[in-house]
């Protein structure tokens, strides 16, 4: 049973108890990410997740962890474009520790000169890391280049030169305006005692209030063009790329069946077409990006630079078959099949319905039965995703992101972008 408790102070609690579990996750997600970054600041809400392990001023870094590992359990944290999350899954006895664990964590971190000089280091490790991951680099470059340096193009990590001039001062003027009851929602889902959450919240809790402060959020400009970025690596990295429908779209699901149709898995018709047939990749894929204000769509792939060309035109030429011919009933079944058996796998997940609980809040407002999402998927027609792949796949509105060798080949006059 599914439960929304707003507290005085702003501070939302989502709660789904599950009777049958041994264990249950608790959630702590903050309205802070790179999409209200700037250029100067872009990667503080990365680095305040950092921070936040490294002690506050009643535990050390090793006894937050402890609070939780030492019972049987796990503690980790990410921080997405929009939001940063800190989580844990304990058995169902230790949840309101661990409540305690992770809001003493985003309330009453220290903040310590030193440990942010020692944690700047090692993001900066992790930035050059990324780096020197071109799978995970052109992803980053397309992104900017595509959203003309709009905040959600921006890398959640930062870059190199905005975490080094990253001050304390910085951080604490961020985390005023953003660490905020208001800004604070909380998940937990398991098995697990109700009150016994709610008085560690408000033990932690009672005192804060409010800012009332919130962001305009801006939709980014799409720039549709190709790029290439040379790198002394073995193979070339491809993303293409094009705009997609927002997160509040309700075609948000029949683009989830495209994606899985292109290049969702092996069965795929990317990677049917181009690595079982031609042997020209080893990684392919599709990908979806959705948020608040736009999405986008596309596909990746890792080739010899020799067949750069090739690869890019044989995913266009699968773009351009789904534009006009959509989906033969048994491929767009099994799609339908496969979003609603790994929806269902994944409720049996305390993890899983934690962070979709407090999604689904966090974006609609609202809760969605697993039977209108269902509903909803069962319901796409073959119509419905010719329609939708012509309005997101226009050439007009595509790019195209290259990293490799010198020697890649790939001609730019002959692509659609």
């Amino acid at each position: 049973m599914k439960k929304k408790t707003v507290l005085p102070n702003g501070i939302k609690l989502i709660t789904e108890y599950m009777p049958e579990a041994y264990s249950a996750t608790v959630m702590v997600w903050a309205a802070a990410g790179p999409d209200i970054e700037n250029e100067k600041n872009n990667g503080i809400s990365h680095f305040i997740e950092h921070l936040l392990f490294k002690g506050t001023e009643t535990r050390n870094p090793k006894q937050i962890v402890e609070a939780v590992e030492n019972r049987g359990g796990s503690i980790n944290a990410f921080t997405d474009k929009d939001f940063t999350c800190y989580y844990a899954k304990v058995l169902k006895e230790e949840s309101a520790v661990t409540v305690d664990v992770l809001l003493d964590m985003v309330f009453n971190s220290k903040l310590d000169k030193n440990d942010i000089e020692i944690e700047r280091k090692v993001i900066l490790e992790e930035i050059k890391m990324y780096e020197d991951a071109p799978d995970e680099l052109v992803y980053d470059l397309f992104l900017k280049s595509y959203w003309n340096d709009h905040p959600l193009g921006q890398p959640i990590t930062g870059t190199l030169k905005s975490v080094s001039k990253i001050t304390r001062d910085d951080i604490l003027e961020f985390m005023g305006q953003n660490y905020t009851p208001d800004n604070i929602l909380i998940s937990v889902a398991g098995n697990f005692d109700e009150n016994q959450i709610l008085d560690a919240i408000n033990e932690k809790t009672f005192h804060l209030k409010s800012t009332g402060q919130k962001h305009v959020l801006t939709c980014p400009n799409i720039s549709p063009k190709i790029n290439f970025t040379k790198k002394d690596i073995e193979q070339a990295h491809i993303c293409i790329g094009s705009k997609a429908v927002s997160l509040f779209d309700d075609s948000r699901y029949i683009l989830a069946l495209m994606d899985i149709c292109l290049g969702g898995g092996m069965a795929s018709r990317l990677f049917q077409e181009i690595r079982e047939k031609r042997g020209l990749v080893y990684s392919i894929n599709t990908y979806e990006a959705l948020y608040r204000q736009t999405g986008v769509f596309g596909a990746y792939a890792a080739t010899n630079p020799e067949n750069a060309d090739e690869v890019i035109k044989l995913v266009i030429e699968e773009f351009n078959k789904l534009k006009v011919d959509g989906l033969i009933e048994d491929e767009l079944e099994k799609a339908k099949s496969q979003i609603k058996g790994n929806l269902l796998i994944g409720l049996e997940s305390t993890k899983f319905r934690a962070s979709r609980n407090a999604r689904s809040e966090l974006y609609f407002n609202r809760d969605f039965d697993i039977q209108e999402i269902c509903s909803m998927i069962e319901n796409v027609t073959d119509k419905d995703v010719i329609d939708l792949a012509n309005q997101v796949l226009d050439p007009k509105n595509m790019a195209i992101t290259v990293v490799g060798p010198k020697k890649t080949v790939f001609n730019k006059t002959s692509l659609p972008c």
